[in-house]
């Protein structure tokens, strides 16, 4: 999730910033997979941060602190997944207390990956983002020009109705990862929502 909001921003055309949970010169010696191509872009548009020395190795308790950073430089935080235990939580704990605007995205009973955020919403911690205007209106934005729909397959497939990952992915035929990352950008502008049983719905 954190390597496509990152892209979605690069492609948009926007500027990003990457906080990590260990030192700048050692992340960019053993960054792998792929994290690695957006490096690159993210310093050249954005930037890299890290509140320890070039070559402190990571711990475990550096990346708790390393999420209470990340609220606090954000202006909103949106949670888009988090198991019991994810570390997302503790970025919406820290957004919360600093009160910061804090979304979450609503996914399906049952999910493993979806029962923080679901407890944000029910707990009333954070609201229900169902779509990028929220964001938008917190932050004092306003949405980029609708995309026409005869130029993007997924809002061709969604424009019959709502459909699951798997069923849009087979509709598209896109690629798995492909398929989220575009989801998100679509999401962002606004042009596609996610229900509350975890399908998506074009606007």
């Amino acid at each position: 999730i954190d390597s496509a909001a990152h892209r979605g921003a690069l492609d948009a055309g926007g500027a990003t910033v990457a906080v990590l949970g260990e030192g700048i010169t050692l992340f960019l010696a053993t960054v792998r997979g792929r994290r690695r191509p957006l490096v690159p872009r993210i310093r050249a548009t954005g930037a890299l941060v890290s509140q320890y020395e070039p070559s402190f190795c990571a711990r475990p308790w550096m990346f708790v602190r390393r999420n209470a950073t990340i609220a606090a430089l954000a202006e909103a935080v949106v949670v888009v997944e988090a198991g019991e235990e994810s570390g997302a939580l503790i970025t919406a704990e820290r957004a919360r207390q600093l009160r910061r605007p804090l979304f979450a995205v609503p996914g399906p009973l049952g999910s493993a990956a979806s029962v923080g955020t679901n407890a944000l919403i029910a707990s009333g911690s954070a609201r229900a983002l169902l779509g990028a205007q929220a964001v938008l209106e917190v932050l004092g934005l306003t949405a980029p020009g609708a995309l026409p729909s005869h130029v993007d397959p997924i809002l061709e497939a969604l424009s019959s109705g709502a459909l699951d990952a798997d069923a849009l992915r087979r509709r598209v035929r896109m690629s798995e990862g492909a398929l989220a990352e575009r989801l998100l950008r679509l999401t962002l502008a606004g042009l596609v929502t996610k229900t509350p049983d975890g399908r998506y719905r074009g606007r």
